[in-house]
């Protein structure tokens, strides 16, 4: 520390206050606190002075590197700062650049898989509902196929039921038949008789020769209607039935009573 002194031209004796510097600390704002010293020297020439000239010149020379240095210093920490800022930067960058891509990948991920899952979704749907169906399908042809078995079997019973009565059938409707004839017979065999007589007549057109004989209540009724030719010959005859006649040929007999036709017609129906 260097001394500077203070002529006071009133005293006879010089007062000497010392002069503080400023000392410049690096990487820091506060500046060191002063302390005053004093100290009495006795100064009473030029020599003084010149001491204090002197002191003065080299504490500036002095300082001048330490503000360099400290100038110097703080550029390069800033530099330095400067460079790590941009490093720092530039790696947010990047890491927000890494992130982004990850997450585009992450999105792509996640509609393939939900993509995928759907379709695997609907897939397994399809099979399921194709079972389903196939299953209630299968149980409906079980029901339709015991009904069809079922319908079958009460067909071929009725059929047998129906082949069975037919014939019975057949011969109650003859029966029934034969006992309206008969009434109509009661009430009018000869016009009965003489229509079978016709029929018959007819059927032995390739005939030479023709008799007929007929029951003695329808002869007279037979013999004013029926328009007899050469070769037709008409009797009575007591064994014929009322209401039917017996015509014999030269190519064949025919039993044309009312109960031969019926007891024809009877077995043709049971064959």
């Amino acid at each position: 520390m260097i001394a500077s002194s203070v002529i006071n031209k009133n005293n006879e004796e010089h007062t000497v206050e010392p002069y503080r510097f400023k000392v410049l600390a690096l990487h820091s704002n506060e500046s060191p606190k002063e302390q005053p010293i004093k100290e009495p020297i006795q100064d009473t020439n030029s020599d003084a002075k010149d001491d204090f000239e002197s002191n003065t010149q080299n504490a500036e020379s002095s300082s001048s590197p330490a503000q360099e240095s400290s100038n110097l210093i703080e550029s390069t920490f800033i530099e330095e700062l400067l460079k790590r800022t941009d490093d720092l930067s530039g790696n947010i960058v990047k890491l927000q650049m890494q992130i982004e891509h990850q997450e585009n990948e992450f999105k792509i991920r996640l509609e393939n898989e939900t993509q995928r899952a759907k379709e695997e979704g609907l897939r397994e749907g399809h099979e399921q509902a194709k079972a389903e169906y196939d299953a209630a399908l299968n149980e409906t042809s079980k029901k339709y196929s015991s009904s069809i078995d079922k319908l079958d079997e009460q067909t071929a019973k009725l059929e047998a039921l129906l082949a069975t009565s037919q014939s019975e059938i057949a011969a109650t409707a003859i029966e029934i038949a034969k006992e309206v004839v008969l009434k109509e017979i009661k009430d009018s065999s000869a016009q009965i008789a003489l229509n079978i007589a016709k029929s018959l007549i007819d059927e032995l057109n390739q005939a030479t020769t023709i008799e007929i004989k007929a029951n003695p209540k329808d002869y007279e009724f037979i013999k004013s209607n029926l328009a007899l030719k050469s070769n037709i010959k008409l009797s009575s005859d007591e064994a014929v039935s009322a209401g039917g006649v017996i015509v014999l040929s030269d190519i064949g007999n025919i039993d044309g009573s009312v109960m031969a036709r019926f007891e024809k017609i009877k077995k043709i129906l049971s064959e």
